[in-house]
């Protein structure tokens, strides 16, 4: 398993924390940011409070997430697997990943898994 390095904060979906407007808006407490944050992210199916727009990142097991992440499957999933992206997953990549990519692309820049998956394939 690879594990993460702290700089890196790569969550189990492969979004890059320190790319991640909520997470950096929180890391900085910066509360103008989360409200447009939120307006920004909010559409027709879903709606967010800048309260909402809160993250320390899926790995961290106690603190604000993120409201989506924290219902989030892939999250659940890989923390059940013990693993610390979903690149180490023999089903990578699966249904739960698939659905959320097409989710956030729209919202947010995340990491290729694929080289992820393939670094650890090579060992």
């Amino acid at each position: 398993m690879r594990r993460i390095q702290e700089k890196e904060r790569i969550a189990y979906c492969g979004i890059n924390c320190s790319t991640c407007p909520a997470y950096v808006a929180t890391q900085k407490g910066q509360e103008k940011v989360r409200i447009k944050i939120a307006e920004l992210w909010s559409d027709q199916d879903h709606h967010y409070d800048a309260c909402e727009i809160t993250c320390k990142g899926c790995h961290e097991p106690w603190g604000k997430k993120f409201r989506h992440c924290q219902e989030c499957q892939v999250r659940a999933c890989a923390r059940e697997k013990l693993y610390d992206t979903c690149a180490e997953c023999a089903d990578y990549p699966c249904n739960k990943l698939e659905d959320l990519f097409q989710r956030l692309d729209k919202k947010i820049t995340r990491i290729n898994l694929d080289n992820l998956n393939r670094q650890n394939k090579a060992g």
